[in-house]
């Protein structure tokens, strides 16, 4: 069960899940946190809070949330970078550490994203992608362009976490982005360790099982596009029309 926050007892990491329209998926994600937070709990006797942020859905996603014992807040603009930021804002944690709601992590992981925040060297950090749960072919191609991405960047965008001042500090996620919002805040995190000696941790020592959904609706060709246009033209993330990839597909699940 996911630890509800008291007033003697601040969260040590609140892990936030945007979400719209995610009724099908939340509900094994958030019950995945909650085993990883119980191995947690076998060494660390920490409070850990799930946020889910409500980003206007119009299924059951926030009824599910609270089902599962998430703590739900509510997000009218149906924006990815609008809701982290919800999510953010209303964590009380001491780290915070965002997921996608149809995405999984590893048993140990919230247990290395602690001892990662509390030796002191880390500004934050990044967790790798797998795809182990997807058609064999499609998880391959899709892990061989994210190790390419990790080593083009230096950067694991799954599951990034930071301590929730640091969060407040670099002013959350961009909202002029409407995708690669968190390769942005990845940015903005590195650039503010690099003025206070800290470095951006890739967590090796555990990972994130990511939802492919998403890339299995489109054909090859689309995907592939959809990659080099951004790669060629990186400014057309701030127009939601171009965007499109990541919204038209949110608006077929209405």
């Amino acid at each position: 069960m996911t630890d509800v926050q008291t007033d003697s007892a601040r969260p040590k990491i609140s892990v936030v899940i945007p979400a719209y329209n995610e009724e099908q998926y939340l509900a094994a994600t958030i019950e995945n946190v909650n085993q990883a937070i119980q191995e947690y709990h076998k060494k660390y006797p920490l409070a850990v809070e799930v946020v889910v942020v409500n980003n206007n859905s119009t299924d059951r996603t926030e009824q599910v949330a609270r089902a599962a014992g998430a703590r739900v807040v509510f997000e009218a603009k149906n924006q990815i970078a609008v809701a982290r930021n919800a999510g953010g804002r209303a964590a009380r944690g001491e780290i915070v550490a965002f997921l996608d709601a149809d995405d999984h992590i590893s048993p140990n992981l919230l247990i290395v994203v602690h001892e990662v925040m509390t030796c002191g060297r880390y500004i934050g950090g990044g967790v790798a992608n797998i795809y182990r749960d997807k058609p064999l072919r499609l998880a391959a191609w899709l892990e061989n362009v994210n190790n390419f991405g990790r080593w083009l960047t230096g950067v694991s965008s799954g599951l990034i976490y930071t301590h929730k001042e640091t969060f407040e500090r670099v002013g959350g996620f961009d909202e002029n982005y409407y995708a690669a919002e968190e390769g942005r805040f990845i940015l903005d995190l590195k650039k503010l360790g690099k003025k206070e000696g800290k470095k951006f941790c890739n967590i090796t020592e555990g990972y994130v099982i990511k939802s492919a959904r998403k890339f299995e609706q489109l054909n090859a060709l689309r995907l592939v596009w959809t990659g080099l246009k951004f790669v060629l033209f990186p400014w057309k993330l701030r127009d939601r029309k171009a965007c499109s990839f990541w919204y038209d597909l949110e608006e077929k699940k209405r």
